[in-house]
């Protein structure tokens, strides 16, 4: 039986743990699936998880699907009392909920939610940044302004970690704002994608990108966030889900790694996935190395068991 060493006490000489670790006991976990989406959050998250786990000595495997509705139709797999099943997800706010309640089906039970606010922003640089402020300023001052913003008219806009059925809503809003621009899908998923979105940003005056507030890109390449209201734009958070079967096991475990996924530690594990993923180190520096780097950054796991090359991103 596994517990989290942050929450139960041992007593090495009794050799037994203090009752009281835990309100309900946890089955034995052997081997554990995580389903996740190919969101480059859900990805680290589930890295972060495994890493964890297989430290601890459970058998961890991931599966990717295309989307959150996948995921959640994996966590019905049946499986042997010693495997346990659970998605790791962003899952999307209800509109107009007071209590942060979050758009999950009914049959699933909440493991843990990380406490990072999964809050986009509009980002460009801070030459485009400028020219849209002056822009607004310009268009108040003036009592005969034109109807629709010429600064906003000119950029093309980048949903790159957008939700499909989000789209049209940030659309609309900018639209009350007189704001009109090209729109464009990207996807930031793969490396490639993700460092082209990088240069395009940092290169060239009149693009912005829909990112999540802690991204790493913008602060890593001294990005702007513009001036447009966001009230009505979508709000997300990393979860881990099972289906409502009882007990999962590993709970506590899986809870100790999400609940270090804040805003600050968000962009740390995101920086040190894609630093990973472009490193041409002749160390090898690979993904599960900048995960575990993380993990030993958040006191997961003994510090002296990692080497950090995260800075060797060859470029």
């Amino acid at each position: 039986m596994k517990f989290s060493t942050k929450t139960c006490v041992t007593l090495a000489a009794a050799g037994f743990l203090l009752a009281g670790c835990s309100d309900t006991p946890e089955a034995d976990v052997e081997h554990l699936t995580i389903v996740t989406t190919s969101s480059i959050l859900d990805q680290a998250s589930s890295m972060a998880v495994s890493e964890y786990l297989q430290g601890q000595g459970t058998t961890v495997e991931i599966q990717d699907h295309n989307d959150s509705g996948a995921v959640f139709d994996a966590l019905a797999t049946q499986t042997a009392d010693d495997h346990a099943v659970i998605g790791i997800v962003t899952a999307q706010q209800e509109p107009d909920s007071e209590d942060q309640a979050l758009q999950l089906p009914h049959d699933l039970e909440v493991i843990a939610q990380a406490p990072a606010d999964l809050g986009l922003v509009a980002a460009a640089s801070t030459m485009t940044s400028e020219q849209l402020r002056r822009d607004l300023q310009e268009n108040t001052a003036d009592d005969e302004a034109s109807e629709h913003l010429a600064a906003c008219d000119d950029l093309t806009w980048i949903h790159a970690q957008t939700p499909a059925d989000e789209v049209e809503v940030i659309n609309a809003e900018l639209a009350m704002q007189s704001c009109t621009p090209e729109f464009e899908a990207a996807s930031g998923v793969d490396a490639e994608a993700y460092d082209e979105l990088t240069a395009r940003l940092a290169t060239q005056p009149d693009v912005v990108a829909m990112l999540f507030s802690l991204d790493p890109m913008i602060s890593d390449q001294g990005l702007a966030t513009l001036d447009v209201a966001t009230d009505t734009w979508p709000h997300s958070s990393v979860v881990a889900v099972s289906s409502d079967t009882g007990e999962p096991g590993l709970s506590q475990e899986i809870t100790a790694v999400l609940e270090e996924i804040n805003g600050e530690s968000a962009t740390e594990l995101l920086r040190n996935f894609h630093n990973a993923r472009r490193s041409t180190s002749d160390l090898d520096y690979e993904q599960d190395h900048a995960i575990r780097y993380w993990l030993a950054r958040q006191d997961l796991i003994d510090s002296d068991t990692v080497t950090d090359n995260s800075a060797d991103t060859g470029q």
